[in-house]
């Protein structure tokens, strides 16, 4: 369901079945080691300098650790405490921390369960900091009792397909079905080329790389390619066999016979869970209910002697039931126990094939409004400033922030030279609440536009930090230049009893003459607030010179080198990814524009530069060109961080 209308469906539920007989299942969030750091170290009276950066410190190497497992990141806790004697103190309680303890519940993102019987006769039930009614059951607990749990999943995706779709009748007059959009070359000729940033599910680096390879012409396609990349068809060898066997490469085999009506339509290999299922009751001789609960093994366990125990019921099944060898049925067990982790249903990933060709389709025929609804409802991986970028290349302007022209959302208008544009939302602006923007927006409607800030801050009653942040954001700049305006902000803002105590001693509040923002300034005063700038200027222009001093050439200059050439290119970091799956290895995107490079980091590598690949916002990399198209592909052999210019100080994407 479209999570902008998420609270709407719950509610209804509880209104519906009963407010005793509903509630979500919880999560329960246990320890990890950022936020065992955080909690112990608060305890032992560590200032939160000190904890932020051990936290930050852990980088991509050790978050994932749990705290029992604290000094395998020692090079950490030497980085930053050093010699300080709480560091033993601290590591001695990590280690002595209970595995899977509980922090604290949350509320499941979608589980609801339903009773014919008050909910309390099973948990106690509380409230959410969200307001969320919710047991003190997990899914497992639940499912243990015999409660029925539904999955109410708020989709963001969804919620920008409809927020577009009404852009697009606002705009155009024409009301899109979105279950009844044609069938378009154009938008399958879009994915296969991988020119997926913003589509759903498709938009990852991985699923870039898959999109070329795949080259998916049908909703079918489309559905086995969004299966492949989850940690259960890549941990299993799923995903170059497939590939490999759609495209003809490679002869289609079958672990056994018996096994081709349930893997004909993979190509012979384990790619949703209802594989597994039918594996263990075709092929092994399990009952529906054992298969069941040895698809949730699979999937499930951490370790992997936890699925040994059934290897000796899967083989004597396999060669009860369908007469396999010894070795026949240890293989296909193993492929099965392979593919641990998470898989898709069949239905989830045709369900969610059908959202990505909408987002497609709407990206293809609309783009501004397609723009506008991602940036609102921010589905996907990408920051707004990546988002902001690629509108480069889809040929659609931006319009400045403006707090008599911008609304709660983003929205499209028309530019002056003809042109869709997207004009960026009040709640862009950090600082700037729902509730804030929309006060200045019925303000606006009720009695014309804002004259000053000094009008604006009479009409609206708000916090000063957030009429600071909207003047920083550039949302003041039509009437006048950002650093006037900040300074009458401080100056309208001030509370009638200092003002009148200022009047005795006579302090001025005329505004004195102030210097221009330089252009650089504006620009890193737009990312500090918004996230993104509206500028045609990426962070890359402000060390041109510095680059070329390095010989480092652009992003898209790499695209006319030939491939397995060698080159030195930077970029601004704006994806870093080290996958368990991957063996080492790390994919950083960099982006130049509107042009974007993967970077694929070895474990040596990695090993050598984990400092600077932790800190660095602009990276120097030499490498081997793999390939050009529209996400450029580099093989890392030397890497160097641009030190940051003060101009753009304090401009990451951590």
């Amino acid at each position: 369901i479209s999570s902008a209308r998420r609270d709407q469906v719950l509610a209804w539920v509880e209104e519906r079945f009963g407010a005793t007989t509903e509630a979500m299942v919880a999560n329960k969030i246990t320890y990890r080691l950022p936020s065992a750091l955080q909690d112990l170290g608060r305890a032992l009276g560590i200032p939160a300098e000190q904890r932020d950066a051990l936290t930050r410190a852990l980088g991509r190497d050790f978050r994932h650790l749990s705290p029992a497992r604290a000094r395998e990141a020692a090079v950490v806790f030497d980085e930053v405490l050093g010699d300080a004697p709480v560091k033993e103190h601290l590591l001695g309680l990590l280690e002595c921390m209970e595995p899977r303890h509980v922090r604290h519940l949350a509320p499941h993102s979608g589980g609801v369960v339903l009773a014919r019987d008050p909910l309390t006769h099973y948990s106690p039930l509380e409230r959410s900091s969200g307001g969320i009614k919710l047991l003190q059951l997990d899914k497992d607990d639940a499912e243990a009792l015999g409660l029925i749990k539904l999955d109410l999943l708020g989709l963001r995706m969804l919620a920008a397909l409809e927020r577009a779709r009404e852009e697009v009748f606002r705009i155009e007059g024409r009301w899109l079905d979105l279950a009844t959009l044609p069938d378009d070359p154009r938008v399958w000729d879009l994915v296969s080329e991988g020119a997926t940033m913003g589509l759903f599910q498709i938009e990852s680096p991985s699923q870039v790389h898959t999109s070329k390879a795949m080259r998916a012409r049908t909703m079918k396609d489309l559905a086995h390619q969004i299966a492949l990349i989850r940690p259960g068809p890549i941990q299993s060898g799923t995903v170059h066999p497939y590939l490999k066997r759609h495209r003809g490469l490679e002869p289609i085999t079958y672990w056994h016979p018996t096994l081709e009506p349930i893997l004909a339509k993979s190509y012979g290999v384990l790619l949703f869970q209802e594989d597994v299922l039918r594996i263990a009751v075709h092929f092994a001789g399990m009952t529906w209910i054992e298969a069941d609960r040895f698809r949730k093994k699979v999937s499930g366990f951490r370790d992997l002697a936890d699925i040994e125990p059934d290897r000796l019921r899967f083989i004597e099944g396999a060669r009860a039931t369908v007469g396999a060898t010894h070795e026949e049925a240890e293989h296909v067990f193993d492929a099965i126990k392979a593919y641990q982790g998470y898989g898709f249903a069949e239905s989830h990933a045709w369900a969610f094939a059908l959202h990505a060709y909408a987002s497609a389709w709407i990206r293809l025929h609309h783009p501004a409004a397609y723009l506008a609804a991602i940036l609102t409802e921010e589905p996907g991986m990408w920051s707004p400033s990546t988002k902001r970028q690629e509108a480069r290349a889809w040929g659609v302007p931006f319009l400045p922030l403006d707090v008599n022209r911008s609304g709660v959302h983003y929205r499209v208008e028309r530019a002056a030279d003809g042109r869709l544009a997207v004009r960026p939302a009040l709640t862009s602006v950090k600082q700037v609440a729902v509730d804030f923007a929309r006060d200045l927006l019925i303000e606006r409607l009720r009695h014309g536009p804002y004259t000053e800030v000094d009008d604006a801050v009479r009409r609206v009653d708000a916090p000063r930090d957030a009429w600071e942040a909207l003047v920083r954001a550039g949302a003041f700049d039509a009437l006048g230049p950002r650093r006037p305006a900040l300074y009458r902000t401080g100056v309208a803002a001030r509370s009638p009893e200092t003002v009148d105590a200022a009047s005795l001693f006579e302090v001025s509040t005329s505004t004195p003459d102030l210097a221009p923002l330089p252009l650089e300034e504006r620009f890193v005063w737009d990312h500090h607030t918004t996230r993104m700038s509206t500028l045609e200027l990426h962070a890359l222009d402000l060390v041109r010179d510095q680059l070329a001093e390095l010989a480092a050439i652009t992003l898209w200059q790499v695209r006319t080198r030939p491939r397995k050439s060698r080159c030195r290119t930077a970029g601004l970091i704006v994806s870093r990814q080290r996958p368990p799956t991957a063996k080492g290895f790390a994919f950083f995107v960099i982006e130049d524009g509107s042009t974007r490079g993967q970077v694929i980091i070895s474990p040596d590598l990695w090993a050598t530069h984990r400092t600077l690949l932790r800190d660095a916002s602009i990276l120097i990399v030499d490498a081997i060109v793999e390939d050009t198209g529209y996400q450029l592909t580099l093989k890392a052999e030397r890497l160097t961080a641009l030190p940051t210019p003060v101009a753009v100080d304090g401009y990451h994407y951590r």
